[in-house]
């Protein structure tokens, strides 16, 4: 194999690394994870003045968990629909942004792959 032909695949394998890493990306992105589980009160009626407080201060994701927590289903889903808004165009644009870098970087192996045989 000549130095040219070993430059070439080593470029081909780099390449496919790189497109491989991008792609662990994209499926590792899990937005849903920054979510908390728990409220940390000690009875429903805590949980509802906690709730109310973190909804005025428009921390929804927490104040959802705690109007669970309070029993209180309809007040929940409010604030899990308004954490859900802005989370959704700032991840629609993260996505995109990916798939535009994932997409380059196939053209980018493609034209490799052409410019070798």
């Amino acid at each position: 194999m000549t130095l040219s032909a070993r430059a070439a695949r080593s470029r081909r394998v780099a390449l496919w690394g790189l497109a491989c890493i991008v792609a662990a990306r994209v499926a590792i992105a899990d937005p849903a994870s920054a979510t908390p589980h728990a409220c940390e009160v000690a009875n429903p009626q805590e949980a509802r003045v906690l709730a109310d407080r973190l909804f005025e201060q428009g921390e929804y994701p927490r104040a959802g968990v705690c109007y669970q927590a309070a029993g209180d289903m309809a007040r929940a889903n409010l604030a899990f629909l308004k954490a859900a808004g802005p989370q959704s165009e700032d991840t629609a644009r993260g996505l995109k942004a990916q798939r535009d870098a994932a997409k380059a970087l196939f053209a980018r192996v493609a034209n490799t792959f052409r410019g070798s045989h």
